[in-house]
């Protein structure tokens, strides 16, 4: 999955340099259930190894943060907290294309 530096949600989350989180930690945050049950039924939080989920997927920074947002983002594109979250680019692409999960990239046991 590339680097979003820079990348801004439609709800006004904005990633900044040398800040704590990025856009996928936001997106996580606002599409992930408490429980952490996705629509599959199970459940998909890091495990106790370093950059796993409990199912088995991930492996680094990258592919974990792929992982959660393929198995929790909902079609609608709204969080938890009820609001539609999409990234949207600062400068150039489509800021009107909505942020999908690349369906390869939530591969791992429990896609």
């Amino acid at each position: 999955m590339p680097e979003m530096a820079g990348a801004r949600c439609a709800c006004g989350f904005t990633e900044a340099e040398h800040v704590d989180e990025t856009i996928s930690d936001h997106l996580f945050e606002v599409f992930a259930p408490d429980d952490g049950k996705a629509a599959d039924g199970r459940v998909h939080l890091e495990g106790e190894t370093s950059l796993l989920c409990l199912c088995g997927a991930g492996g680094s920074a990258s592919e974990l943060d792929a992982h959660f947002l393929a198995v929790f983002t909902p079609a609608d594109l709204v969080g938890t907290d009820g609001d539609k979250h999409e990234s949207v680019t600062v400068s150039g692409g489509n800021p009107n294309r909505p942020f999908r999960p690349d369906a390869d990239l939530g591969d791992g046991p429990c896609s």
